[in-house]
């Protein structure tokens, strides 16, 4: 049985969502969907030297957090949206 068409039309603005965060004075670029996928990663290696790498791998793992925690704040506002607060 395929879900509801409100449950499918969330779903697929989930995964069209763009959310993209920049860490470590802007080394550091994450781009993750609705649904908390990563979709992109860049690093500015034009401005990154040996002492920074630690401050990139650091901002790696911040900036790709953050994104999640915006996609999953996201989710619970559609989710709220379409079934108000059950």
């Amino acid at each position: 049985m395929p879900p509801p068409p409100e449950l499918q039309e969330l779903h697929a603005e989930l995964s069209m969502a763009r959310i993209t965060t920049v860490k470590a004075g802007g080394l550091v670029t994450a781009e993750i969907d609705g649904n908390g996928r990563l979709l992109d990663l860049s690093i500015d290696t034009t401005r990154l030297d040996a002492a920074r790498l630690r401050l990139v791998e650091a901002g790696i793992v911040e900036a790709v957090n953050e994104a999640e925690d915006r996609s999953a704040a996201l989710e619970e506002r559609l989710y709220s949206r379409m079934f108000g607060d059950e």
